[in-house]
This record gives C-alpha cells, structure tokens and sequence, in this order.
C-alpha cells in the first residue's frame, strides 16, 4: 500500500522563486494540465509569461478542491472578493448544430453551468 505525503513545511525557502502572476493560461494533454503564468504588460499591451507548471490531473483536482475551500474561508473573514465586471467570462459560443455525437452540446452545457455558479459566487 502506498504511504501518504509527508507534510510539507510552510516555511520559505532561499531556493523557492516568487513571482507575481494575474493571467493564467491552460494547456491540458491525457497525462497532465500545464499552468503558464504571466503579468500584464499595458506599456507593451501583452501578457509577459514567465513560469509555468505541469500538474497531473489528480493534483489538479486537490488543487481545486482547496482553491475553493481558501477562496471561501477568505469571503467569510474579509468580504465578497471585489470583480469587475469586465472580468467576468463570457459567454461560449452556441454548440455546432452538425455535432452528431452531442458531445459539444454537453461541453456547452458544462461551461454554461461552471458560468453560472461562478457568477451566482459574485453576489
């Protein structure tokens, strides 16, 4: 049987790089999800990437589950997180109506609903 993790100590460390990131983008194969990290450049009107990290999948979903979770914690203690509007995603276009399979019909469904929650968390 498999020994669980071993907790981690929380104190930093000379050899941990700190960066600031406020754009994230995704790249996902079968195996793993890559997150590359940048910081918006208005001077340069572009998103200056500069980290990124491969997770496997089921780190990812912890990653989710205790994103949430702090996320929460931190709206009871302090207040709504301020979002403005122009943040807020929009809308994916309508499924292909030739997709036989149903799949992009289920995909749509899928992001309409993780839209939905996210925007009913703004309130």
């Amino acid at each position: 049987m498999e020994e669980p993790p071993k907790q981690v100590s929380a104190s930093t460390s000379d050899d941990i790089n700190t960066e600031y990131a406020n754009n994230v983008f995704f790249e996902a194969t079968v195996w793993d999800i890559k997150l590359i990290f940048g910081e918006w450049s208005s001077s340069a009107n572009l998103v200056n990437w500069h980290t990124s990290i491969t997770l496997p999948w089921a780190q990812a979903k912890l990653i989710q589950y205790y994103l949430a979770i702090n996320v929460e914690a931190h709206e009871k203690i302090q207040g709504k997180i301020p979002f403005p509007a122009t943040m807020i995603p929009q809308e994916p276009p309508p499924p292909d109506p030739n997709d036989t399979t149903g799949a992009a019909q289920d995909f749509y469904d899928m992001v309409m609903r993780h839209r939905k929650n996210f925007i009913d968390s703004l309130r």
